[in-house]
C-alpha cells in the first residue's frame, strides 16, 4: 500500500489528504454541534481538542527536546497563540449555534481578511484583480447575513470575528515561519490553547456520560487528523490547488447539516456562499499566477 501511495503524483496525494482533512473537519464540526445541543461549553470542547493535539505531538516534542519551544520573538508568538485560541473558540461557538453550512461558508471569509491584513500589516501590494475580488467577497458576506432583516446575531458575529482572527494568525505564521519550524508553530498553538482554555473549561465543566464521552473523543481525534491531513496535503501538492480543494468542506457541511440536524439552507445563504467562494477562488488563482511570475527561472 505504501508503495502504491509513493507512485501517486504529488497533486493526487495532496488532493487525497485534503479530502481526508475535509471529511474529518466535517466530523469534528458535527460533534461540536451535537455537544452544543447537549449544553456542553465550547471551552470544554476546545480543551479536549487541543489537549489531544499536544498528546499527538508528544513524540516529536521528546525527540526535539527543548529546542522545539525555542522562539526568538516571544511576544509575536504570544499574540499569534492568543489570537488563534480566541479564533478557534469563537469558531466552535459559531458551529454550535448556526447551521453547519452557514458557519462553514462564513469561515471562508478568512481568505478575504488575509488579503486585507496583508495590505495593512505586511504592506503587500494588491492589484486590481484581488481588490475587486475582496470587495465582491464582502458583498457575499452581506448577502448571507442579510443585515436589513436583522440576521446578524451573536453566532454570525462570532464566525466573522473568528475568520478575522484566523486570518491574523495566518499572516503572523507567514512571518514566524521565517525563523521557526512547522512543528514548533503547531506545538505552541496546541499547548497554548490547551492552557488558555483549561480554566474556562472547568468553570462550566460537565462530566460526560459514556455516549457524550465517545463524541468528545471523536471530536478530538477528528480535529487532530483534520489538521495533520491538511498540513500533509499542503506539503504534498501545489498550494493553490490544495487551497481550492479545501472548499470541499462546504458541501460536506451542508450534507451533514441536512442528514444529522435537518438543516435547510435558503437561497440567500447559497448565493452569498457562492459569491464568497468565487471571490476567494479568484484571489487564490491570482496569487498562484503572481507567485509563478516572481519565481526565478529554472536553470538550464
Amino acid at each position: 500500500m505504501s508503495g502504491a501511495r509513493a507512485n501517486l503524483p504529488d497533486n493526487v496525494r495532496g488532493v487525497l489528504w485534503m479530502l481526508v482533512s475535509a471529511l474529518c473537519f466535517t466530523v469534528m464540526t458535527s460533534c461540536i454541534k451535537f455537544l452544543a445541543l447537549r449544553d456542553y461549553s465550547e471551552s470544554q470542547m476546545l480543551f479536549f481538542r487541543c489537549a489531544a493535539g499536544v498528546i499527538l505531538l508528544a513524540p516529536a516534542m521528546i525527540r526535539g527536546g527543548w529546542s522545539v519551544w525555542a522562539t526568538s520573538r516571544p511576544w509575536v508568538m504570544a499574540r499569534r497563540c492568543i489570537g488563534s485560541a480566541i479564533g478557534v473558540l469563537l469558531a466552535f461557538y459559531a458551529f454550535g449555534n448556526m447551521p453547519l453550512a452557514t458557519a462553514q461558508s462564513l469561515s471562508f471569509a478568512r481568505s478575504l481578511f488575509v488579503v486585507l491584513l496583508a495590505m495593512l500589516l505586511l504592506r503587500e501590494k494588491v492589484g486590481a484583480w484581488r481588490q475587486s475580488a475582496l470587495a465582491i467577497g464582502f458583498v457575499g458576506i452581506l448577502m448571507m447575513l442579510r443585515p436589513a432583516e436583522m440576521q446578524f446575531d451573536m453566532a454570525a458575529a462570532a464566525s466573522l470575528t473568528s475568520a478575522l482572527l484566523m486570518a491574523y494568525t495566518i499572516v503572523t505564521v507567514k512571518d514566524l515561519s521565517r525563523d521557526h519550524t512547522t512543528i514548533s508553530l503547531v506545538l505552541w498553538m496546541n499547548a497554548a490553547t490547551t492552557l488558555l482554555s483549561l480554566p474556562f473549561a472547568f468553570l462550566g465543566w460537565r462530566t460526560p456520560g459514556p455516549v457524550d464521552a465517545g463524541v468528545f473523543a471523536l471530536l478530538a481525534v477528528a480535529g487532530v487528523v483534520a489538521q495533520t491531513s491538511f498540513t500533509r496535503g499542503l506539503t504534498a501538492g501545489d498550494a493553490s490547488l490544495m487551497a481550492l480543494m479545501d472548499y470541499v468542506r462546504l458541501p460536506l457541511a451542508a450534507l451533514a447539516g441536512l442528514l444529522i440536524f435537518h438543516e435547510l439552507l435558503d437561497a440567500w445563504t447559497i448565493a452569498g456562499a457562492a459569491v464568497v467562494i468565487g471571490s476567494t477562488v479568484v484571489i487564490t488563482v491570482r496569487e498562484a499566477q503572481l507567485a509563478r511570475r516572481r519565481a526565478p527561472p529554472a536553470p538550464d
